[in-house]
Protein backbone atom coordinates (compact mmCIF):
# COMPACT_ATOMS: atom_id res chain seq x y z
CA UNK A 1 0.00 0.00 0.00
CA UNK A 2 2.80 2.30 1.05
CA UNK A 3 4.76 1.90 -2.37
CA UNK A 4 1.30 2.61 -4.59
CA UNK A 5 0.91 5.87 -2.75
CA UNK A 6 4.99 6.55 -3.26
CA UNK A 7 4.57 5.86 -6.53
CA UNK A 8 1.16 7.77 -7.60
CA UNK A 9 2.80 10.97 -5.41
CA UNK A 10 6.26 11.13 -6.38
CA UNK A 11 5.54 12.29 -9.88
CA UNK A 12 4.13 15.43 -8.05
CA UNK A 13 7.41 16.68 -6.87
CA UNK A 14 8.52 17.46 -9.93
CA UNK A 15 5.92 19.78 -10.81
CA UNK A 16 7.08 23.16 -9.58
CA UNK A 17 10.44 22.55 -11.94
CA UNK A 18 8.23 21.86 -14.57
CA UNK A 19 6.23 24.70 -13.88
CA UNK A 20 9.24 27.16 -13.90
CA UNK A 21 10.53 25.83 -17.13
CA UNK A 22 7.55 26.56 -19.08
CA UNK A 23 7.03 29.89 -17.72
CA UNK A 24 10.63 30.91 -18.51
CA UNK A 25 11.31 31.48 -14.99
CA UNK A 26 15.46 30.55 -14.67
CA UNK A 27 15.77 30.70 -10.95
CA UNK A 28 12.18 30.75 -9.30
CA UNK A 29 12.00 32.88 -5.82
CA UNK A 30 10.26 29.85 -4.06
CA UNK A 31 9.99 32.49 -0.71
CA UNK A 32 8.18 34.70 -3.23
CA UNK A 33 6.02 32.14 -4.50
CA UNK A 34 4.75 30.95 -0.86
CA UNK A 35 4.58 34.09 0.23
CA UNK A 36 2.50 35.23 -2.78
CA UNK A 37 0.20 31.78 -2.36
CA UNK A 38 -0.31 32.87 2.06
CA UNK A 39 -1.80 36.25 0.38
CA UNK A 40 -4.31 34.60 -2.14
CA UNK A 41 -5.47 32.06 0.41
CA UNK A 42 -7.19 35.04 2.80
CA UNK A 43 -8.95 35.66 -0.41
CA UNK A 44 -12.89 33.87 -0.11
CA UNK A 45 -13.31 31.98 -3.02
CA UNK A 46 -15.52 32.48 -6.16
CA UNK A 47 -17.54 29.60 -5.50
CA UNK A 48 -17.57 29.91 -1.42
CA UNK A 49 -20.71 30.96 -1.25
CA UNK A 50 -23.23 30.39 2.33
CA UNK A 51 -25.61 28.01 0.30
CA UNK A 52 -22.90 25.65 -0.59
CA UNK A 53 -22.69 22.35 1.15
CA UNK A 54 -20.58 19.91 -1.12
CA UNK A 55 -18.74 19.48 -4.36
CA UNK A 56 -17.88 17.27 -6.56
CA UNK A 57 -15.03 17.71 -9.19
CA UNK A 58 -14.65 15.26 -12.26
CA UNK A 59 -11.34 16.51 -14.52
CA UNK A 60 -9.77 14.61 -17.67
CA UNK A 61 -6.77 13.41 -17.28
CA UNK A 62 -3.94 16.53 -19.04
CA UNK A 63 -2.20 16.76 -22.29
CA UNK A 64 -0.40 13.58 -23.36
CA UNK A 65 1.38 11.51 -26.46
CA UNK A 66 -0.68 10.04 -28.78
CA UNK A 67 -1.74 5.78 -28.42
CA UNK A 68 -1.80 5.64 -32.28
CA UNK A 69 -0.12 7.79 -35.54
CA UNK A 70 -0.58 7.55 -39.26
CA UNK A 71 2.83 5.47 -40.60
CA UNK A 72 4.31 8.62 -41.81
CA UNK A 73 4.27 11.04 -38.94
CA UNK A 74 6.77 12.61 -37.73
CA UNK A 75 5.33 12.31 -33.98
CA UNK A 76 5.19 8.49 -33.53
CA UNK A 77 4.10 8.00 -30.38
CA UNK A 78 7.11 6.08 -29.09
CA UNK A 79 9.76 9.25 -30.03
CA UNK A 80 11.34 9.91 -26.73
CA UNK A 81 12.35 13.38 -28.36
CA UNK A 82 8.52 14.63 -28.56
CA UNK A 83 6.99 11.90 -25.97
CA UNK A 84 10.33 11.53 -23.67
CA UNK A 85 7.58 10.52 -20.77
CA UNK A 86 6.30 7.79 -23.43
CA UNK A 87 3.58 6.47 -24.71
CA UNK A 88 0.13 7.77 -24.25
CA UNK A 89 1.81 9.72 -21.02
CA UNK A 90 1.67 12.92 -19.83
CA UNK A 91 3.61 15.77 -20.95
CA UNK A 92 5.61 18.63 -19.29
CA UNK A 93 2.42 20.93 -20.46
CA UNK A 94 0.01 18.34 -19.05
CA UNK A 95 1.82 18.23 -15.70
CA UNK A 96 1.55 22.05 -15.45
CA UNK A 97 -2.41 22.25 -17.04
CA UNK A 98 -3.49 19.93 -14.34
CA UNK A 99 -1.49 21.66 -11.46
CA UNK A 100 -2.88 25.18 -12.69
CA UNK A 101 -6.53 23.20 -13.08
CA UNK A 102 -6.11 22.89 -8.87
CA UNK A 103 -4.79 26.16 -8.17
CA UNK A 104 -8.39 27.24 -10.08
CA UNK A 105 -10.36 25.28 -8.10
CA UNK A 106 -8.61 26.60 -4.91
CA UNK A 107 -9.04 30.07 -5.76
CA UNK A 108 -12.51 29.22 -6.54
CA UNK A 109 -13.36 27.31 -3.33
CA UNK A 110 -11.04 29.05 -1.18
CA UNK A 111 -12.72 30.03 2.26
CA UNK A 112 -14.76 26.20 1.90
CA UNK A 113 -11.92 24.37 1.75
CA UNK A 114 -9.60 24.76 4.51
CA UNK A 115 -5.87 25.89 3.69
CA UNK A 116 -4.53 22.70 5.50
CA UNK A 117 -5.37 19.36 3.81
CA UNK A 118 -7.39 17.20 6.17
CA UNK A 119 -8.38 14.06 5.07
CA UNK A 120 -11.80 14.20 6.47
CA UNK A 121 -12.72 17.35 4.22
CA UNK A 122 -11.89 15.55 0.55
CA UNK A 123 -11.43 12.64 -0.75
CA UNK A 124 -9.65 11.68 -4.12
CA UNK A 125 -9.71 9.22 -6.66
CA UNK A 126 -8.80 8.20 -10.06
CA UNK A 127 -8.97 5.36 -12.51
CA UNK A 128 -5.72 2.80 -12.70
CA UNK A 129 -3.79 4.81 -15.60
CA UNK A 130 -0.94 6.13 -14.92
CA UNK A 131 -1.60 9.30 -16.67
CA UNK A 132 -5.48 10.02 -14.95
CA UNK A 133 -3.07 9.37 -11.11
CA UNK A 134 -0.15 11.79 -12.32
CA UNK A 135 -3.05 14.35 -13.19
CA UNK A 136 -4.67 13.29 -9.70
CA UNK A 137 -1.42 14.20 -8.14
CA UNK A 138 -0.91 17.47 -10.05
CA UNK A 139 -4.19 18.64 -9.72
CA UNK A 140 -4.12 18.07 -5.61
CA UNK A 141 -0.40 19.83 -5.28
CA UNK A 142 -2.05 23.04 -6.91
CA UNK A 143 -5.36 22.55 -4.73
CA UNK A 144 -3.75 22.17 -1.29
CA UNK A 145 -0.16 24.00 -1.50
CA UNK A 146 1.70 23.18 1.89
CA UNK A 147 1.59 25.25 4.44
CA UNK A 148 2.13 26.17 7.97
CA UNK A 149 3.28 23.16 9.89
CA UNK A 150 2.45 20.67 6.56
CA UNK A 151 5.06 22.80 4.82
CA UNK A 152 8.27 20.39 5.71
CA UNK A 153 10.29 21.83 3.09
CA UNK A 154 10.05 25.83 2.50
CA UNK A 155 11.50 25.14 -0.92
CA UNK A 156 9.15 23.02 -2.11
CA UNK A 157 5.43 23.86 -1.15
CA UNK A 158 4.13 20.19 -2.02
CA UNK A 159 1.57 18.67 0.16
CA UNK A 160 1.19 14.81 -0.86
CA UNK A 161 -2.21 13.71 -0.65
CA UNK A 162 -3.61 10.16 -0.68
CA UNK A 163 -5.45 8.98 -4.23
CA UNK A 164 -7.40 5.67 -4.35
CA UNK A 165 -8.88 4.04 -7.31
CA UNK A 166 -12.20 3.79 -8.30
CA UNK A 167 -13.81 1.08 -10.57
CA UNK A 168 -17.43 2.31 -10.95
CA UNK A 169 -16.01 4.82 -13.88
CA UNK A 170 -16.71 2.19 -16.97
CA UNK A 171 -15.67 4.56 -19.52
CA UNK A 172 -12.93 2.63 -20.71
CA UNK A 173 -15.93 0.12 -22.70
CA UNK A 174 -16.60 3.11 -25.03
CA UNK A 175 -13.23 2.38 -27.02
CA UNK A 176 -13.54 0.07 -29.96
CA UNK A 177 -11.59 -2.97 -28.81
CA UNK A 178 -13.01 -2.89 -24.90
CA UNK A 179 -16.93 -2.88 -26.07
CA UNK A 180 -16.85 -6.97 -25.69
CA UNK A 181 -16.23 -6.13 -22.16
CA UNK A 182 -20.10 -5.22 -21.82
CA UNK A 183 -21.99 -7.03 -24.92
CA UNK A 184 -25.37 -4.92 -23.99
CA UNK A 185 -23.05 -2.10 -24.84
CA UNK A 186 -21.28 -3.39 -27.48
CA UNK A 187 -24.39 -4.20 -29.51
CA UNK A 188 -25.49 -0.40 -28.76
CA UNK A 189 -21.89 0.83 -29.90
CA UNK A 190 -22.17 -0.73 -33.28
CA UNK A 191 -25.64 0.50 -34.22
CA UNK A 192 -24.21 3.88 -33.26
CA UNK A 193 -21.26 4.48 -34.87
CA UNK A 194 -22.33 2.61 -37.89
CA UNK A 195 -25.09 5.48 -37.85
CA UNK A 196 -22.48 8.09 -37.66
CA UNK A 197 -20.36 6.20 -40.70
CA UNK A 198 -23.60 6.13 -42.90
CA UNK A 199 -24.29 9.77 -42.00
CA UNK A 200 -20.89 11.16 -42.63
CA UNK A 201 -19.72 8.42 -45.06
CA UNK A 202 -19.14 11.16 -47.64
CA UNK A 203 -17.17 13.59 -45.40
CA UNK A 204 -15.16 10.67 -44.16
CA UNK A 205 -14.43 9.20 -47.34
CA UNK A 206 -13.14 12.64 -48.39
CA UNK A 207 -11.45 13.72 -45.61
CA UNK A 208 -8.98 10.43 -45.70
CA UNK A 209 -8.79 10.81 -49.23
CA UNK A 210 -7.09 13.79 -49.18
CA UNK A 211 -5.12 12.26 -46.35
CA UNK A 212 -4.26 9.12 -48.20
CA UNK A 213 -0.86 9.90 -49.82
CA UNK A 214 0.42 11.51 -47.30
CA UNK A 215 -0.59 9.26 -44.08
CA UNK A 216 0.80 6.11 -45.65
CA UNK A 217 -2.97 4.20 -44.76
CA UNK A 218 -4.57 1.84 -46.95
CA UNK A 219 -7.92 3.33 -46.20
CA UNK A 220 -9.90 0.83 -48.51
CA UNK A 221 -8.34 -2.25 -46.66
CA UNK A 222 -9.25 -0.15 -43.53
CA UNK A 223 -13.28 -0.43 -44.27
CA UNK A 224 -14.07 -3.65 -43.66
CA UNK A 225 -16.10 -3.61 -40.11
CA UNK A 226 -17.84 -0.56 -37.91
CA UNK A 227 -14.94 -1.28 -35.35
CA UNK A 228 -11.85 -0.86 -37.96
CA UNK A 229 -13.57 2.50 -39.27
CA UNK A 230 -13.83 3.68 -36.32
CA UNK A 231 -10.75 2.55 -35.66
CA UNK A 232 -8.45 4.57 -38.85
CA UNK A 233 -10.74 7.75 -37.73
CA UNK A 234 -9.22 7.91 -34.36
CA UNK A 235 -5.94 7.20 -35.72
CA UNK A 236 -6.09 10.31 -37.68
CA UNK A 237 -7.07 12.03 -34.41
CA UNK A 238 -4.70 10.77 -32.32
CA UNK A 239 -1.88 11.97 -35.13
CA UNK A 240 -3.46 15.52 -35.15
CA UNK A 241 -4.97 16.81 -31.63
CA UNK A 242 -2.16 15.65 -28.89
CA UNK A 243 0.52 17.24 -31.27
CA UNK A 244 -1.79 20.29 -31.68
CA UNK A 245 -2.25 20.24 -27.63
CA UNK A 246 1.32 19.98 -27.17
CA UNK A 247 1.84 22.96 -29.03
CA UNK A 248 3.72 21.73 -32.14
CA UNK A 249 3.87 22.00 -35.64
CA UNK A 250 1.60 19.81 -37.86
CA UNK A 251 2.50 19.18 -41.64
CA UNK A 252 1.88 21.43 -44.03
CA UNK A 253 -1.13 18.77 -45.57
CA UNK A 254 -3.05 19.20 -42.55
CA UNK A 255 -4.20 22.83 -43.61
CA UNK A 256 -7.01 24.26 -41.90
CA UNK A 257 -9.66 23.24 -43.89
CA UNK A 258 -8.33 19.23 -42.91
CA UNK A 259 -8.26 20.32 -39.35
CA UNK A 260 -11.46 21.68 -38.93
CA UNK A 261 -13.13 19.62 -40.98
CA UNK A 262 -11.57 16.22 -39.04
CA UNK A 263 -12.50 18.49 -35.74
CA UNK A 264 -15.97 18.20 -36.93
CA UNK A 265 -15.87 14.51 -37.67
CA UNK A 266 -14.07 13.39 -34.68
CA UNK A 267 -16.58 15.20 -32.30
CA UNK A 268 -19.22 13.36 -34.01
CA UNK A 269 -17.33 9.63 -33.33
CA UNK A 270 -16.74 10.63 -29.71
CA UNK A 271 -20.29 11.16 -28.93
CA UNK A 272 -21.63 8.51 -31.31
CA UNK A 273 -19.14 5.64 -29.68
CA UNK A 274 -20.16 7.46 -25.67
CA UNK A 275 -22.98 8.83 -25.84
CA UNK A 276 -25.20 8.15 -28.86
CA UNK A 277 -28.05 5.99 -26.91
CA UNK A 278 -29.41 5.71 -23.79
CA UNK A 279 -28.03 2.33 -23.25
CA UNK A 280 -24.44 3.37 -23.62
CA UNK A 281 -25.13 6.50 -21.35
CA UNK A 282 -26.28 4.28 -19.04
CA UNK A 283 -23.89 1.19 -19.02
CA UNK A 284 -20.82 4.04 -19.24
CA UNK A 285 -21.72 6.48 -16.74
CA UNK A 286 -25.30 5.20 -14.64
CA UNK A 287 -23.01 3.91 -11.61
CA UNK A 288 -20.81 6.33 -11.25
CA UNK A 289 -23.34 9.23 -11.33
CA UNK A 290 -25.79 7.38 -8.62
CA UNK A 291 -22.47 7.00 -6.33
CA UNK A 292 -22.58 11.03 -6.35
CA UNK A 293 -26.14 11.38 -5.94
CA UNK A 294 -26.11 9.20 -2.82
CA UNK A 295 -23.63 10.91 -1.81
CA UNK A 296 -25.11 14.16 -2.06
CA UNK A 297 -28.54 12.00 -0.26
CA UNK A 298 -26.69 11.43 2.34
CA UNK A 299 -25.01 14.88 2.98
CA UNK A 300 -28.30 16.45 2.85
CA UNK A 301 -29.69 13.55 5.10
CA UNK A 302 -26.93 14.21 7.62
CA UNK A 303 -25.84 10.85 7.23
CA UNK A 304 -22.49 11.46 5.00
CA UNK A 305 -19.13 9.74 6.93
CA UNK A 306 -16.75 11.44 7.07
CA UNK A 307 -18.56 14.74 6.64
CA UNK A 308 -16.82 15.69 3.71
CA UNK A 309 -17.15 19.05 1.78
CA UNK A 310 -15.15 17.53 -1.95
CA UNK A 311 -14.38 14.69 -3.94
CA UNK A 312 -12.48 14.60 -6.59
CA UNK A 313 -12.60 12.09 -8.97
CA UNK A 314 -9.20 12.15 -12.30
CA UNK A 315 -10.64 10.69 -15.22
CA UNK A 316 -10.93 10.58 -18.88
CA UNK A 317 -12.73 12.10 -21.94
CA UNK A 318 -15.82 9.18 -22.12
CA UNK A 319 -16.06 10.22 -18.33
CA UNK A 320 -16.87 13.68 -19.02
CA UNK A 321 -19.27 13.00 -22.10
CA UNK A 322 -20.81 10.15 -20.30
CA UNK A 323 -21.68 12.26 -17.05
CA UNK A 324 -22.83 14.63 -19.42
CA UNK A 325 -25.30 12.63 -21.25
CA UNK A 326 -26.62 11.49 -17.91
CA UNK A 327 -28.10 15.05 -17.50
CA UNK A 328 -29.32 14.75 -20.95
CA UNK A 329 -26.61 17.12 -22.46
CA UNK A 330 -26.09 14.54 -25.17
CA UNK A 331 -29.76 15.23 -26.74
CA UNK A 332 -29.63 18.93 -26.81
CA UNK A 333 -29.12 20.07 -29.99
CA UNK A 334 -27.69 23.17 -28.81
CA UNK A 335 -25.22 21.85 -26.44
CA UNK A 336 -21.65 20.95 -28.08
CA UNK A 337 -20.78 18.22 -25.29
CA UNK A 338 -17.36 19.33 -23.59
CA UNK A 339 -13.99 17.37 -22.98
CA UNK A 340 -10.73 18.79 -23.47
CA UNK A 341 -8.06 17.78 -21.90
CA UNK A 342 -7.79 19.08 -18.62
CA UNK A 343 -10.88 20.37 -18.26
CA UNK A 344 -13.08 19.51 -15.38
CA UNK A 345 -17.05 19.21 -15.05
CA UNK A 346 -17.99 20.55 -11.27
CA UNK A 347 -21.28 19.70 -9.49
CA UNK A 348 -22.41 21.57 -6.80
CA UNK A 349 -24.49 20.89 -4.13
CA UNK A 350 -26.17 24.35 -2.84
CA UNK A 351 -28.97 25.12 0.44
CA UNK A 352 -31.62 27.40 0.00
CA UNK A 353 -30.83 29.12 3.56
CA UNK A 354 -34.63 30.50 3.78
CA UNK A 355 -36.60 27.16 2.25
CA UNK A 356 -33.81 24.28 3.34
CA UNK A 357 -34.66 22.99 -0.05
CA UNK A 358 -31.60 21.93 -1.69
CA UNK A 359 -30.43 22.15 -5.51
CA UNK A 360 -27.64 21.20 -7.77
CA UNK A 361 -25.54 23.67 -10.61
CA UNK A 362 -22.78 22.43 -12.95
CA UNK A 363 -20.08 23.70 -14.19
CA UNK A 364 -17.24 23.08 -16.68
CA UNK A 365 -13.67 24.54 -16.66
CA UNK A 366 -11.88 24.42 -20.28
CA UNK A 367 -8.91 23.18 -19.42
CA UNK A 368 -7.73 25.10 -22.98
CA UNK A 369 -8.49 28.69 -21.79
CA UNK A 370 -5.81 30.89 -20.24
CA UNK A 371 -8.21 31.93 -17.25
CA UNK A 372 -10.42 28.69 -16.68
CA UNK A 373 -13.49 30.44 -15.86
CA UNK A 374 -16.02 28.24 -15.13
CA UNK A 375 -18.94 28.13 -17.59
CA UNK A 376 -22.54 26.99 -15.79
CA UNK A 377 -23.86 24.29 -17.72
CA UNK A 378 -28.21 24.45 -17.59
CA UNK A 379 -29.80 20.62 -17.28
CA UNK A 380 -32.40 20.05 -19.65
CA UNK A 381 -35.96 19.96 -18.23
CA UNK A 382 -34.92 21.17 -14.73
CA UNK A 383 -34.56 25.07 -14.32
CA UNK A 384 -31.31 26.86 -12.84
CA UNK A 385 -30.77 26.05 -10.21
CA UNK A 386 -31.77 22.17 -10.59
CA UNK A 387 -33.83 21.07 -7.62
CA UNK A 388 -31.93 18.19 -6.31
CA UNK A 389 -35.36 15.69 -6.21
CA UNK A 390 -35.87 16.77 -9.68
CA UNK A 391 -32.53 15.81 -10.65
CA UNK A 392 -32.79 12.64 -8.98
CA UNK A 393 -35.94 11.42 -11.37
CA UNK A 394 -34.85 12.90 -14.51
CA UNK A 395 -31.48 10.81 -14.50
CA UNK A 396 -33.13 8.18 -12.87
CA UNK A 397 -33.90 6.05 -16.09
CA UNK A 398 -29.61 6.23 -16.21
CA UNK A 399 -28.54 4.95 -12.91
CA UNK A 400 -31.44 2.65 -11.20
CA UNK A 401 -28.58 -0.19 -11.75
CA UNK A 402 -28.11 -2.82 -8.91
CA UNK A 403 -26.21 -5.08 -10.90
CA UNK A 404 -23.75 -3.61 -13.73
CA UNK A 405 -22.53 -6.87 -14.88
CA UNK A 406 -25.68 -8.47 -15.25
CA UNK A 407 -27.25 -5.61 -17.11
CA UNK A 408 -24.48 -5.68 -19.68
CA UNK A 409 -25.43 -9.44 -20.67
CA UNK A 410 -27.95 -9.79 -23.69
CA UNK A 411 -30.78 -11.57 -22.87
CA UNK A 412 -32.87 -13.46 -25.32
CA UNK A 413 -36.67 -13.09 -25.01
Amino acid sequence: MSACFIWICVPTLAVLLIFYSLTDVSKPDIDSVITSSVSDANTLGARAVPTLQLVFIFSRRGIRGPAFTYPSSPYHPLNTNYWPNGWVELTARGHVQMYKLGMKCRSLYNGFLDLIYRKDDLQANSTLFARTMMSASQFLAGLYPSRDYQLWNKYLPWQPVPIYPTYKDNQKIAYAMLTMKCPRFHEAWNKSVAKFLLKYKQNITDLLEYAKPFSGIEFDESFNDTESSWMTMFTMSESSFPVIDEGLPLPRWMDEVYQRNLTFLTRQAMWAASVGSDTQIRLIEGVYFKEMMSLMRAKIEGTLRPDRRMFYFSGHDFTLLGLQGVLGLAHDPSCLLKSRPGSALIFELHKNLQTDRFYVQVLYVDGSSPDKTPLELNIPSCDSPCDFHLLLNITEKYTNITDWKKECQIIDD
